[in-house]
């Protein structure tokens, strides 16, 4: 039915019950964390697409943070975790939840290549159990507070 149907009053109503409700379905999703500093080249990486990275980007579970020959990235998550990128370095955020209240933590990273420092967050102090930290010959286990990884390139 069009709008002109519905008359003038009734038209504004709908018009303004969508503005009302349309920021609530709007609401971006609060993400795995933000993009706290870059330095040099760095990119993140979701759905195959590739965009520079810029402070204050929100990472999603599931994005690749790349940096080049003279990048350097820093990363906050929500649950406080801290990264640092070095040059040359591929980090994928293959899990991320957190949800204290319902139980629901987990953190996997996936180290592909390059340097990176680790200092853990309140995933890793409420459930050590629940964070993984992956490179391509090995996992780690998180039941400290700061991790140096360094993962060479095939």
């Amino acid at each position: 039915m069009p709008l002109k149907a519905l008359g003038r009053p009734m038209a504004f109503a709908c018009l303004m019950v969508a503005c009302w409700f349309s920021p609530v379905f709007a609401q971006p999703n609060d993400g795995a964390g933000r993009i706290k500093a870059v330095a040099g080249s760095a990119v993140i990486v979701r759905a195959g697409n590739s965009s520079p990275a810029r402070v204050g980007a929100l990472v999603y579970e599931s994005d690749t943070l790349r940096t080049g020959t003279d990048g350097q990235l820093a990363v906050t998550l929500r649950d406080e975790t801290r990264l640092s990128m070095g040059p040359n370095t591929e980090i994928t955020v293959s899990a991320f939840t957190f949800a204290p209240a319902e139980g629901q933590l987990s953190m996997v990273l996936r180290i592909a290549r390059g340097a990176l420092s680790y200092v853990s967050g309140r995933i890793a102090r409420l459930m050590p159990e629940a964070v993984r930290l992956e490179t391509p010959t090995s996992v780690i286990g998180v039941r400290g507070t700061h991790a140096l990884i360094r993962v060479e390139a095939p």
